[in-house]
């Protein structure tokens, strides 16, 4: 197995901070030639933080799997705008179909996906409570937003939990 700082077709270099649809913010630590299906492909080393948990992802899946760089410090205000809005009328009323619509736009990678339905959980739980997987999808919302957001504009994530509240307050 040959390990490489760079590969011509890689997207993201050796330390490159990344958002990996589902778990968030990761550092690519390498890149890596493995045997996958009896053939050689290179592959990210991602390892995650927060979780301490490390994934191998083939780079030609990156955009597939929705693998992205982190936001720029100058879209932090269209997350927040995002998350003051009304959001969508006529939330579904089938909580099954409900989750399986947020787990997709959470998986899509978008951090913009990711605050609407933090926000529509939000609204939700305010409402008439959330069940246990909601709250599940909620909780991870939450996470994935904070840290991305502190990523992007440098502040902790308790400035962030902060910063968020006081947008959803005012």
């Amino acid at each position: 197995m040959a390990v490489s700082t760079e590969k011509p077709d890689a997207k993201f270099g050796l330390g490159s901070k990344i958002v990996y649809p589902s778990h968030g913010l990761g550092v690519i630590e390498q890149i890596e030639d493995k045997t996958i299906a009896g053939s050689c492909e290179a592959c990210y080393v991602i390892r995650f933080h927060a979780s301490g948990m490390t994934i191998t992802a083939p780079v030609r899946a990156a955009d597939t799997v929705g693998m992205r760089r982190i936001i720029r410090k100058q879209d932090v205000p269209k997350v927040m705008k995002i998350l003051r809005d009304e959001g969508e009328a006529g939330v579904e009323s089938n909580w099954n179909k409900r989750q399986k619509t947020y787990l997709e736009k959470i998986k899509s990678g978008s951090i913009y996906e990711v605050a609407a339905v933090y926000r529509d959980l939000r609204a939700l739980r305010n409402g008439k409570g959330l069940s246990f997987g909601e709250q599940q999808v909620f909780d991870n919302a939450h996470k994935l937003i904070v840290s991305e957001i502190a990523e992007a504009k440098g502040l902790t994530e308790e400035k962030v939990v902060k910063l968020i509240n006081d947008t959803l307050e005012s």
